[in-house]
Order: C-alpha cells, then sequence, then structure tokens
C-alpha cells in the first residue's frame, strides 16, 4: 500500500497540524511516513501544502500524484484537483460552486462550532474524516489529540471534534485501500532539523550561536527546546559575524560548540571560517541551503552551495564537508562532524538543505550505544608547550587555555610553532604545508559514496545530500522496469572520495541535483578528471520526485 495525501491551504490554517497529527497516527498504526513541505515565506496568506506519504514498505520521498486532498481553501482545489485521483474533502459550506465526482464536501467548521465552539478545530474536524475514510483505528487518532492539548478539557472538545468528522468519513467510505493498524516496532518519526540538533547533544555539543535564517534555524529551535534539560547555552546573536565569533571563542575554551545558518549568513562568516583555519580551532558549521542568490527563495530548497562551501574563506586550509543523505544519516554525520573537527582542529560544515530539514521520515532507531565521543585534548602539564607545534601529521598537541603547567597562545596574524606572530617566510612555508597536511590525512577518514543497483550497469546516477531517497526509489522501478542502471550517491563531499568513483572511469555518468550548474560534476571533474557531460538538474526551488527522475532519465537514455 502506497497513499499520498495532500493537505493544502493558506499559511495560518493549521496545515502542519494536521500533517503532524497524521503522520503520528500512521505511524502509530504501524506505517511508514514521508512528510515533505512546501510553505511560502509569509506568515498569513499564500498557498502552502504538505505531502503525507503513507506506505507499509519503507519510504523515503515525496512523489507524483494525490489520493487524498484536503483543501482548506478553494485554491487549493484549483491548484490540485487535476492531480488528484481519488478524492477531494473541502468544506461545502465555506467553498461552493464546486462539481466533480472527486469531491467530498464536509461542514469541517460547522462541526469544530458545534463541538467546540471554536472554528480552529476544523483541524481536528479533518483529522477524522481522514480517518474514517482509511478505516483507521479511532482510539489512536483520540489518544494523540489528548496529547495534543495541555488542557484536559480542550483536548475532550477535540476529541468530540474527531468522532464527528471520523463517523461522516467512515460512513463514506469509497477508497479502496484503507489502515489496518499493523505492528509499530517503536519506530522513531523525525524531521532532519530535529536529527541534526539531537546528533549535537549526543557529540557533547554545550554551546550553540546563531542569527536565524531559515532552514537553518530549525536547528537553533531544536537545541533551544531542550537546552536546560542538556545544560546548553543557546545564543541568539546580533549578527552572523557575531556568531560564529562566539563559537570560536567558546570553542578555544574547550566546549564544543556549533552555528547554524544559510547560505547567505555563511556568507557573512565567511572571515571567520578563515579564523579558525588559522588558529586551528574546531568548530562545526550547520548549513541549510536554500535557493539564492541574495534573499532567493527563504523557504525553498536548493543544492546551490556546494562549491561555495568548498572554497569559502581567504587563504588555505582544511575542511570537512558531509551533506547527509537523510535524518537518519544527519544524526551519525553530525556526531562525525565533531569527532572529526576536534581531531584534525578544523571546520566541519554540515550542509543540508530545506528539503532535508522539514521533511520527516520513520527509522527504526537511532543506536547511541557505541557512540565515541573524541576530544583529542591533552592535560599533562608541559612547560616546551607549543600550540602549533610541527608535526609528521599536521595535527599539533591541542590544549586548553587554563590548563596547569601549559601556556596556550595563538594569533591569527601567521605565527611560530608556539603561537607568536612572525613575518619569517621559511616559518610561513612550514605552517602553510603543515595545516594542509592535515587536509591529506582527512581524506582517509572521508566516506566513500553508497553505490546502489545493477553493478554491471554502464549507466550510473551520481547525486549527493538529500537527493538519496528520492535517486534510490527511481533506480529501483527503473530497474523493476528492466532497464539496467545503477546509483552511487555521495554524503561525505569534501575531501572528496574517489576510490569507488575511479574504479568506475568506464561508465556513463549521469549526474542528478537541485542545482543549475551540476556542481557535484564540476567536482568531480576537477578532483579526478572525470567529466561528466549528462545531468538531471532542478532549480525551481521544488525538490524531485522519483516519477519526475524516471521521466527525464528515458528522455536521456
Amino acid at each position: 500500500m502506497d497513499i499520498k495525501i495532500v493537505i493544502g491551504g493558506e499559511a495560518g490554517q493549521g496545515i502542519q497540524t494536521i500533517s503532524n497529527i497524521m503522520s503520528k497516527f500512521f505511524l502509530r498504526s504501524g506505517y511508514y511516513v514521508f512528510t515533505e513541505q512546501s510553505y511560502q515565506s509569509r506568515i498569513r496568506g499564500g498557498h502552502n501544502f504538505t505531502q503525507v506519504r503513507v506506505s507499509s514498505e519503507p519510504v523515503s520521498s515525496p512523489d507524483d500524484g494525490i489520493d487524498i486532498l484536503v483543501a482548506l481553501n478553494r485554491e487549493t482545489v484549483d491548484i490540485h484537483s487535476s492531480e488528484t485521483g481519488g478524492i477531494i474533502i473541502y468544506d461545502n459550506e465555506l467553498i461552493k460552486d464546486l462539481s466533480g465526482d472527486k469531491l467530498f464536501g464536509v461542514p469541517l467548521q460547522k462541526i469544530a462550532i458545534e463541538k467546540t465552539q471554536n472554528k480552529l478545530a476544523v483541524n481536528s474536524v479533518a483529522c477524522g474524516v481522514l480517518a474514517g475514510l482509511l478505516d483507521g483505528d479511532i482510539s489512536i487518532l483520540e489518544r494523540l489529540m489528548r496529547e495534543q492539548f495541555k488542557d484536559p478539557d480542550i483536548g475532550e472538545k477535540n476529541v468530540l471534534a474527531v468522532r464527528s468528522g471520523y463517523e461522516i468519513g467512515k460512513s463514506n467510505r469509497t477508497l479502496p485501500f484503507k489502515i489496518t493498524p499493523l505492528s509499530q516496532k517503536g519506530r522513531l518519526l523525525i524531521d532532519g532539523g530535529s536529527a541534526v540538533g539531537f546528533g549535537a547533544i549526543v557529540a557533547g555539543c554545550r554551546f550553540l550561536s546563531a542569527y536565524p535564517m531559515t532552514p537553518g534555524t530549525a536547528v537553533m529551535n531544536f537545541l533551544a527546546g531542550h537546552s536546560k534539560r542538556f545544560n546548553i547555552v543557546v545564543e541568539q546573536a546580533e549578527d552572523e559575524i557575531a556568531a560564529i565569533n562566539m563559537v570560536l571563542g567558546a570553542s578555544f575554551a574547550g566546549v564544543r560548540s556549533m552555528v547554524t545558518t544559510s547560505g547567505g549568513g555563511f556568507a557573512l562568516m565567511v572571515e571567520g571560517l578563515s579564523l579558525a583555519g588559522m588558529t586551528e580551532t574546531p568548530c562545526v558549521i550547520h548549513i541549510g541551503q536554500r535557493p539564492g542568490p541574495a534573499t532567493g527563495l527563504p523557504t525553498r530548497t536548493e543544492q546551490g552551495e556546494l562549491l561555495f562551501v568548498i572554497n569559502a574563506g581567504h587563504g588555505e586550509f582544511p575542511r570537512y564537508i558531509t551533506a547527509p543523505r537523510d535524518a537518519e544519516d544527519a544524526f551519525y554525520k553530525t556526531i562525525k562532524a565533531f569527532n572529526l573537527a576536534d581531531k584534525y582542529q578544523i571546520p566541519s560544515i554540515i550542509l543540508t538543505d530545506q528539503f532535508l530539514i522539514d521533511s520527516m521520515t520513520t527509522i527504526d532507531s537511532l543506536d547511541v550505544k557505541d557512540i565515541k565521543i573524541e576530544r583529542h585534548i591533552v592535560t599533562e602539564p608541559d612547560n616546551n608547550y607549543a600550540r602549533h607545534l610541527l608535526t609528521s601529521s599536521g595535527i599539533s598537541p591541542r590544549a586548553l587555555p587554563g590548563t596547569e603547567g601549559i601556556l596556550v597562545i595563538t594569533d591569527s596574524d601567521e605565527h611560530d610553532e608556539e603561537g607568536h606572530i612572525t613575518e619569517d617566510l621559511e616559518i610561513r612555508k612550514n605552517m602553510v604545508e603543515k595545516r594542509l597536511k592535515r587536509g591529506e590525512y582527512l581524506k582517509e577518514d572521508v566516506e566513500e559514496p553508497v553505490f546502489f543497483g545493477d553493478k554491471d550497469s554502464s549507466i550510473v546516477l551520481t547525486g549527493w545530500g538529500s537527493t538519496y531517497g528520492i535517486l534510490k526509489e527511481a533506480v529501483n522501478r527503473l530497474t523493476k522496469e528492466g532497464i539496467s542502471v545503477s546509483l552511487l550517491h555521495f554524503s561525505d563531499v569534501y575531501p572528496l572520495p574517489d576510490k569507488t568513483l575511479n574504479s568506475l572511469r568506464d561508465k556513463r555518468f549521469i549526474s542528478v541535483e537541485n542545482n543549475a550548474t551540476g556542481q557535484l560534476a564540476q567536482l568531480i571533474r576537477r578532483e579526478t578528471g572525470i567529466n561528466i557531460t549528462e545531468k538531471i538538474l532542478k532549480y525551481n526551488g521544488r525538490p524531485f520526485t522519483p516519477s519526475e527522475i524516471v521521466r527525464r532519465f528515458k528522455e536521456i537514455c
């Protein structure tokens, strides 16, 4: 079973409330869920929608087509009715003059007022109608309603609204599928922003600073919401320059620290990035990509900043860049980013996007038992301690200011091994080579891309970051149609892992990216000489769907 439900309306009408409650309803009924949000950068008005995809098998992407449309306004019907193959739920007392056999009119607002004396309970009525049409277990939905509202009286009123909607939906069941409760097996429903935040907590992050910028703010919100429980200081800085400098100061003092932003905010942080490179101060930077240039489309998605973050910063110094493929990967890669930042004393950059940050997905579990926190900090007194000691690996012993018997000195100017300013040209040469040498060793810690599909196929799709689930489903569909194709998908993107790439040099590559210029393809050519000329690109602010990739693949091949 695979059902696609879209809830649409204006900002402020409760679209997220319905989608969040129903996503939990499906999860607790034992199904896999994937939700994807499309919203405009306004508090009220506009057209927003969320797709909730429900399946009895693991699902990790949105897709084309709609089985059930919940239309909270007329515009939603006008925009999405042609995509809807099943049923359209709407308020027939507020939306007039509609006709068609797919329409299912319910006086949502009238019922809400009757049962709760509050028209905002329209969301609860709609949830009930949905559950009834799908013949789901209403007791699960009732429990969710009681959990949703802290005031028991309000909760019970909304339970009444749910029951009224459920009765209407169930008595008018015409859909060919139903939600029969399955074994839930303790699965989790998590979005990418929460996964990055949770990974930071498990990694030992105790300080986050940021200036709010969508979609990176989601990580700030998560850590702020859990700051008291986990003793995390969350600081909303006056701007992005202050935010990264606060993180560098905290990290220099020994606190695992993180800054979160988007591309425009990171542009302001670039001088701070170079400061981290020169002083060899570990830091973790989360960048939630959105379409640019400038303000761009603040609430849409794009993979437009790969080359920017690779090349950002004046001067030459190593950095680790990872682009998690899904929420589960985001959790583990965030922990890895903190560990590698400390190990190599470099900036670690976590590159996500609005699609990954805002989408919710079902995962079986997050294993925290074997998580290792690797700080690489020296504490033994040493009267000859040199913060920037030349070593064979380029990694100097890192001590914290105030450590007994150790004097820690560094500077943003070029410095000698002890950290004192110098203009000695030979020392300058040695220090540049020392800093860059860490990048050579860092390459041993980057993860090779995932290879999926027919290993004997002559055609290899390449992708990175949040496109993984979409591409994997597309490859599965093509394979079922008898088309031989495989997928090479990168999560760690810099330094670029190239062993698998070089073993596939004789293949025909097609790069699939959410940008206009094929930035991964450019990086692969720069690092390996492999020239990828065929591309499937999308840059209108929306993510790919598996159906779209299958269609465009067939146009090329």
